[in-house]
């Protein structure tokens, strides 16, 4: 272990402890996409809920062994008619669903093409599953390569155009990394035109998206009118929805499948009464005017942003500061913007540290995380951000900039050397 710890710290691989709380300053780092976490109106629905509930801690069991709460089931009915869905079923994490579907529904036969960059969760799920030795990649966000991935299934997999096998698909909604957008509607339309419709089935991950996207934050699946023609869809309520926990949203047939044989939802105890009160605060609050004002708030606030940097950026060489390039997907809403922008730059470890000094509480995010020339840090927008927070953000970006630019420093070989 101690080996393997050293190998990190070698190549610049964040090596943490946990010791030491968040320092306190401007939030541009978590996934509070909406600003809820701190929000006095919803903290105060949250207790009122709370104080007329007969029950708040745990059931001390699992949902198969004398948790299954009214609460819960009651959630559960209430997600599959907000969502538009045949039926939901609620879990602790959405690293437990999306490992709970991917290791239990994909039986021997079935195949699964996955975006390159899906979730270490679904992967997970995968690795255990009947169908892991069909795993197909196809190049992140590329219809071409995705068609090219749906021929070859199809032609190492004849069962699947009889009917008698399943052709999955995996992909996020939007990406956690990057913050960029699934080629959804391509990715339906092939899978449409050459798939039989009973061996089809696409799994849309919204992790970064709900709450963010869509009539009264449904999602993208939503946003882009899809949601009858995709057959599962995870949410999670760790990010836009303040809390945690996930909804899996299927068919009924499946839910049921994933009951009996899925086994992180199996063995985990079921979620706390008072934690169901909470999500049902959060739906309240963010199906009410608030939500479409927090969702308007932060889309100005990304354009704003967004804006400014490109124009900071300018003059200061791409290897030390960057951004990548903006594009939607076909059938994407042209105002659509991801609140998940990475700034790109050679040297991850020093910017965070420095943007660290500060306050901002960033992670530098080097290779092999991510791929040579995308090392990054990542920034967050939030809805009650203000547009002076991300003016003195960049102030300390071209800051640093200019610091590094004074010591002579240069890319080579992955490493800064000094002129100095």
């Amino acid at each position: 272990m101690n080996g393997a710890m050293e190998k990190r710290r070698k190549v610049l691989i964040p090596t943490l402890d946990l010791a030491q709380p968040v320092p306190p300053g401007p939030d541009v780092y978590t996934n509070d996409f909406l600003s809820l976490t701190n929000d006095p109106d919803l903290r105060q629905i949250f207790l009122d809920k709370l104080a007329k509930s007969p029950r708040v801690f745990g059931v001390a069991g699992s949902r198969l062994l004398g948790g299954n709460s009214s609460d819960h089931v009651n959630f559960e009915n209430r997600m599959a008619q907000f969502f538009d869905a045949p039926a939901a079923l609620l879990f602790t994490s959405g690293y437990d669903a999306n490992v709970a579907f991917w290791h239990s529904v994909p039986q021997a036969g079935d195949v699964i093409i996955l975006d390159e960059l899906v979730h270490a969760s679904s992967r997970d799920g995968m690795a255990i599953s009947r169908a892991r030795k069909s795993l197909y990649l196809f190049s992140h966000n590329s219809p071409s390569s995705f068609e090219e991935m749906v021929h070859l299934a199809l032609k190492e997999h004849p069962t699947i155009a009889q009917g008698k096998n399943t052709l999955f698909v995996a992909v996020e909604a939007t990406y956690s990394m990057d913050g960029d957008f699934a080629p959804l509607p391509d990715i339906v339309r092939i899978v449409e035109q050459y798939v039989p419709k009973q061996s089809a089935h696409i799994m849309v991950d919204e992790a970064h998206s709900t709450g963010v996207f869509g009539p009264q934050g449904r999602g993208i699946v939503h946003l882009l009118g899809l949601q009858d023609r995709v057959h599962t869809v995870l949410h999670t309520f760790g990010k836009g929805r303040a809390l945690t926990g996930a909804v899996i949203l299927t068919a009924p047939i499946i839910r049921q499948y994933i009951i009996n044989y899925g086994r992180p939802f199996i063995y985990t105890t079921a979620l706390p009464i008072s934690l169901v009160c909470g999500l049902n605060a959060s739906f309240d609050y963010l199906e009410g005017p608030i939500g479409d004002q927090r969702r308007a708030q932060l889309r100005g606030l990304c354009e704003y942003f967004r804006g400014a940097l490109e124009e900071a950026f300018k003059h200061i060489p791409p290897n030390l500061l960057s951004l990548q390039e903006r594009s939607l997907p076909n059938g994407y809403p042209a105002d659509t913007i991801s609140p998940i922008i990475p700034i790109l730059t050679g040297y991850p470890r020093q910017l965070a540290d420095f943007l660290n000094s500060y306050g901002y509480a960033v992670q530098g995010i080097p290779y092999p995380v991510v791929p040579k020339g995308h090392e990054r840090v990542r920034i967050s927008v939030h809805a009650l951000n203000t547009e002076e927070e991300f003016d003195t953000l960049i102030s300390r970006l071209k800051q640093w900039a200019a610091m590094m630019q004074t010591m002579g420093t240069q890319v080579q070989s992955g490493r800064i050397q000094s002129r100095l």
